[in-house]
């Protein structure tokens, strides 16, 4: 459980821009064994969400914003680094954000989810154009393709993406997540047979089961 105390201390941090300090907020949190998914919701994504409300109503700037999503990127990649991981699986995803999303915070939050999970996880990151997407799908092999869309504008680019992967890889699984999918009509989601996995704690299910088929 991260307390407000330290919440609060690392918001301030944050919005100091003072990457040392929210560093060790953060190393002293993997000592004391908070998981990894408490450290990415009630933290790093929860401050990020309170920093966008802040720079709606113009009380911090697009440069403070800019300067916060920069340390919280560099902070999921120490976090998962810190954390114990798994066994292990031998399976691999592949992790993108299609073209013209900006937004990577999630999909690296779910890149280190599946790491320290003992997968092999390819974060092809923002503003991944398509052909793209498909070479590194064609050259890495993964058993999972992951799809990250916030902008409800991009959900064109979205389905085609689906459809081009499954033209090519037809049997590979797909799952797919952002703030913008909770606005698509989930039966039509069912033709291209992908999956939705709204939060990190479905994640955490998934992942489960899928290490589980695994070991069964």
């Amino acid at each position: 459980m991260i307390s407000e105390a330290i919440y609060l201390h690392y918001m301030n941090a944050l919005l100091d821009g003072d990457k040392s300090q929210c560093s060790k907020i953060i190393h002293g949190l993997v000592e004391q064994k908070i998981p990894l998914k408490e450290i990415y919701l009630d933290l790093l994504q929860r401050s990020m969400y309170r920093i966008g409300q802040l720079w709606e109503k113009e009380r911090c700037s697009i440069g403070d914003e800019h300067i916060a999503t920069k340390i919280t990127e560099s902070l999921i990649d120490l976090t998962t680094s810190l954390v114990e991981s798994k066994e292990q699986t031998g399976k691999k995803i592949v992790i993108a954000c299609i073209d013209k999303e900006y937004h990577e915070l999630g999909a690296k939050m779910v890149a280190g989810f599946f790491e320290v999970n003992g997968w092999e996880s390819i974060f092809l990151g923002s503003c991944t154009p398509t052909n793209e997407i498909l070479n590194v799908i064609k050259n890495k092999n993964p058993h999972v393709v992951g799809i990250s869309i916030n902008f409800y504008i991009n959900v064109a680019r979205l389905a085609k993406l689906i459809k081009m992967i499954r033209n090519d890889f037809p049997d590979i699984k797909i799952i797919i997540g952002g703030q913008a999918v909770a606005s698509i009509d989930k039966e039509s989601l069912k033709q291209y047979k992908v999956e939705y996995i709204p939060t990190l704690t479905d994640l955490e299910t998934y992942i489960n089961n899928y290490n589980s088929s695994i070991n069964n």
